[in-house]
């Protein structure tokens, strides 16, 4: 799946993709410490990675509601967008629980949603904003779409984003 909006692209995971999340989780890991300095991220084993999303891209059929979109400006890959099911406190709707062929609301859940900006040179470029129009847009095309967006205090980048965009809602 690809959509185009607004002069970005929200696409699946290729292939080519890999050595970019490498690159992300073993060396050029600004991004992932800026959003949450208190963390630890892991570096990962690229013939791992590989072969991992050789599985998901294999079993995902062009009708699945996505979860995570790359995105793509002017022709580089950059980030990514995700979602994930949160529960009624906002903690994480047990997996097992979970009908992925559903969309949240009927999963008895919001949408959670993080963007990833990983190249820095595209930061504090309005990206976005756009990005998480785009995705709102797609969780709507499968039914009504609860989003959930928080950030911390020192996430002052994020801290207008729901506003600019309105399509986030506040906790329940």
């Amino acid at each position: 799946m690809k959509i185009d909006f607004d002069n970005i692209i929200l696409r699946d995971y290729q292939l080519s993709d890999v050595e970019d999340e490498v690159r992300w989780t073993n060396t050029d890991t600004a991004w992932f410490y800026a959003d949450t300095p208190w963390m630890r991220l892991e570096p990962v084993a690229p013939d791992e990675l590989l072969a991992d999303m050789n599985q998901v891209i294999s079993e995902l059929s062009e009708d699945a509601i996505r979860w995570r979109f790359e995105i793509e400006v002017d022709g580089q890959h950059i980030g990514l967008v995700s979602s994930y099911f949160l529960d009624e406190d906002l903690g994480p709707t047990p997996w097992d629980t979970i009908d992925q062929s559903k969309n949240a609301v009927e999963n008895r859940s919001v949408r959670g949603l993080g963007i990833e900006i990983c190249e820095m040179t595209f930061w504090g470029q309005g990206i976005g904003p756009k990005v998480l129009t785009a995705f709102y847009g797609i969780l709507l095309q499968f039914g009504r779409a609860s989003v959930y967006s928080g950030n911390m205090d020192w996430q002052h980048k994020d801290a207008g984003l729901c506003q600019e965009t309105r399509v986030c809602g506040n906790r329940p």
